[in-house]
């Protein structure tokens, strides 16, 4: 056995502004658990200084691991992360930290009887002008996800904070295809092909000012996405 308990897997792309608050917040919970952890940020090809701050964190965390990759989309990235994990539990959350990390507090007790649990947002609070467009977006990723590829229903495929067991990640991740920002509903068809138990949890998420999505991009390129997973399916590559 490796000896972690968890692994939290944190995609970033351009967030040499909002990760650090992000980082001091994770290590102050994650320190104050008394269990042992890793934590991987995987870096997305970013052109700011996002690597630099991660490396000065690095420097004083024996904790914090750096993957480095080339710009492929965040879907990637958290394959990566997670393939590479090596806990017992894989947490996987966003590197503005709009769902608290304590939310493990509430997960951590229904993964006894779950394969991963997924965090629904409920949206307390927003910060910047660009989250009622991003909450209108979200709710018509949904609605299309529903129509194309699930088969069954989600309450919200799209909340970046879900915890896995590592043999349930794994199963999921190494089938994922999806490099951009749909791979999370990739996430929910594999897992019901496979029929892993999930756990729906009511989270806390404040839309964090500061957000590097691109919304026309996801609005032009996120049906294609979709249109691709329910192609993959039929081919069998989820099997």
């Amino acid at each position: 056995m490796n000896g972690i308990y968890l692994s939290v897997v944190i995609p970033a792309y351009n967030e040499e502004k909002r990760l650090p608050q992000t980082l001091g917040e994770v290590r102050s919970y994650l320190d104050s658990t008394g269990y042992p952890y890793e934590v991987l940020i995987v870096d997305d090809g970013s052109t700011d200084k996002t690597l630099e701050v991660c490396r000065e964190a690095e420097a004083s965390w024996a904790e914090l691991k750096i993957i480095a990759r080339a710009h492929e989309g965040k879907g990637a990235s958290v394959k990566q992360g997670c393939l590479t994990a090596v806990g017992e539990f894989i947490l996987v959350m966003d590197a503005d930290h709009a769902t608290p990390i304590d939310t493990l507090d509430f997960m951590m007790p229904v993964m006894k009887n779950s394969d991963m649990v997924v965090g629904v947002r409920t949206f307390c609070g927003e910060e910047g002008s660009s989250g009622r467009m991003r909450r209108i977006v979200g709710l018509a990723q949904q609605l299309l996800a529903h129509i194309i590829v699930f088969q069954t229903s989600v309450a919200d495929s799209q909340c970046g904070y879900k915890l896995f067991t590592r043999k349930a990640a794994h199963k999921i991740f190494s089938r994922l295809r999806v490099k951009g920002g749909m791979y999370d509903c990739e996430i929910f068809l594999i897992a019901h092909k496979h029929k892993l138990r999930i756990y729906s949890k009511p989270v806390k998420w404040v839309n964090k000012a500061g957000s590097t999505i691109n919304l026309i991009r996801c609005i032009i390129c996120d049906p294609w996405d979709l249109i691709c997973i329910r192609l993959m399916d039929w081919l069998g590559q989820y099997n």
